[in-house]
């Protein structure tokens, strides 16, 4: 017999694919009602992911910065810490990583891509480290710092490449490309995919392994489930929740590493990280914070991403219209989780048997 888990999670499934479905089919309804022809917008947006091997390289490529944010929307938010710094943690990862890779130099591949990896890690997790000290010193909402935290770090990306990271002629608002020996290798000839791509199972993995597997896992998850509990089993929640929180933003600062080794352009420009962070939470809520469940919802979004570019060009609808999509794609995820939700609590409420009183004895209770 399924188990109540399982049964849980194919139902949750269910519900995201069919707001996907839903989503894309309102969205070829608009599509009719603007005068278009569906047919060909649906078949632009097909091509443009996948009509060939530079356009499915392309949509992989855009894949791995949308998994590792919604990766790290997902470790936060299973001690539920609400993360939505990370477009400043991944812009804070880049600038460190474009650091290393322009400052550093006469190391070894070997030694200088690691370098850069790790300086990117580094970087959103010292950014979303200051949300965190002060969310446990001061008690400042996460929200609230971290997302002022993102204007900060536009503001930091801004300076830099306009400034002291400033290509020679100081013309053009972006850095040099960093050093070869900082870069991802190239992992398909004549595409822009690179080796990074492996992060994304690796990560997922990983994250999924050590949610369900491991103590420090069972501690987070206990501490998102319930602090009160969890503090008087002698977890220690505030630090729990502190470090996921940091732990978050470097995963973010992971993806702002790839963003800058793992580009034909190799360098650091004006907002490079393109709302990668805003979008991974986006594509973390369709996944049901599940981290295995990111990749296959980061695909889907890439494909928009990436197959919305041939919607103007050849069926005259605007690419904004992928944005109506991935909107449609959370109200609808969102509406049919409470829904659900709302369902369930009140099946377990019917099926719990009724409590007497504590002023009343049992109809059963020989003393009465």
């Amino acid at each position: 017999m399924m188990s109540d888990r399982i049964r849980g999670l194919l139902i949750a499934w269910a519900v995201s694919i069919g707001a996907v479905v839903t989503a894309l089919l309102a969205s070829l309804v608009v599509v009719a009602l603007a005068g278009s022809s569906p047919a060909e917008a649906a078949q632009a947006l097909f091509d443009g992911a996948f009509g060939s091997t530079n356009r499915t390289a392309a949509m992989l490529a855009k894949a791995v910065p949308l998994t590792l944010a919604a990766l790290g929307w997902v470790l936060a938010f299973s001690a539920r810490r609400i993360n939505v710094g990370l477009e400043g943690q991944i812009l804070a990862g880049g600038a460190v990583a474009a650091t290393i890779g322009l400052l550093v130099g006469g190391v070894p591949a070997a030694l200088h891509l690691p370098l850069l990896v790790l300086g990117g890690i580094a970087g959103g997790a010292l950014w979303a480290g200051i949300a965190a000290w002060l969310w446990v010193k001061r008690d400042v909402n996460e929200i609230i710092a971290t997302l002022l935290l993102n204007l900060i770090m536009v503001q930091a990306v801004s300076w830099l490449v306009s400034g002291p990271l400033e290509e020679p002629t100081h013309t053009l608002g972006q850095t040099e490309p960093i050093a070869a020996t900082a870069r991802w290798p190239v992992l398909i000839p004549g595409t822009v995919l690179h080796w990074d791509l492996l992060l994304v199972p690796l990560l997922a993995v990983g994250l999924s392994f050590f949610l369900r597997g491991t103590t420090a896992g069972f501690r987070l998850r206990a501490t998102g489930a319930n602090p009160a509990f969890a503090a008087y089993s002698g977890i220690r929640t505030a630090r729990v929740s502190a470090l996921a929180l940091v732990a978050s933003g470097g995963i973010a600062g992971l993806a702002g590493a790839s963003l800058i080794g793992a580009t034909p352009q190799a360098n650091m420009a004006d907002n490079f990280s393109a709302n990668y962070g805003f979008e991974g939470i986006v594509v973390a809520l369709l996944a049901r914070n599940s981290p295995l469940g990111c990749i296959p919802a980061a695909f889907l979004f890439a494909s928009l991403k990436q197959g919305g570019g041939l919607l103007e060009a050849r069926a005259g609808v605007p690419s904004g219209l992928v944005l109506v999509t991935q909107g449609l794609v959370i109200i609808l995820v969102a509406g049919a989780g409470y829904l659900f939700e709302r369902r369930r609590t009140r099946r377990v409420t019917a099926k719990a048997p009724s409590q007497p009183l504590p002023s009343e004895a049992p109809a059963s209770d020989p003393t009465r």
